[in-house]
């Protein structure tokens, strides 16, 4: 069983809106003892699930529900403001942007994984050596 688990808004749109690789990445979260993510989890799993309004392909009511079930796919959620100042150095040395790292920082802070399904990012994590789990690698 995995100790901590941090979630990134990718693959926590990805579980609710049951994407290709969500089975696996419920297998990941069953296997977890803690689900963290930083303060922008929200507002960034809220405009995820807004585009797939804006496209059409997700009714307003709908997404408030998925909303909910990705909100309640996490048990705590840790301030920005106390991860922003190492994230923006972890951004500086790294050449990417603030509100991934703060993921990064937090994984890196908990000893956690970090569940995405950013290819990217994941990728860098790995050069960072953050224990990683992306299903689209």
């Amino acid at each position: 069983m995995t100790s901590a688990t941090v979630l990134d808004a990718s693959a926590a749109i990805h579980l609710v809106m049951a994407a290709e690789h969500a089975a696996s990445l419920v297998e990941r979260l069953e296997q977890t003892v803690s689900v963290a993510a930083p303060d922008l989890f929200y507002s960034e799993v809220g405009n995820g699930l807004w585009k797939y309004v804006q496209f059409g392909t997700l009714p307003l009511e709908e997404a408030k529900i998925r909303l909910e079930e990705a909100m309640n796919l996490v048990d705590s959620i840790v301030p920005s403001q106390v991860l922003v100042q190492e994230a923006v150095v972890a951004a500086a040395l790294h050449g990417h942007p603030v509100y991934d790292m703060l993921y990064a920082v937090l994984a890196r802070r908990q000893g956690a994984t970090v569940l995405t399904t950013d290819g990217p990012f994941a990728a860098l994590l790995q050069r960072m050596e953050i224990d990683t789990y992306c299903p689209l690698e």
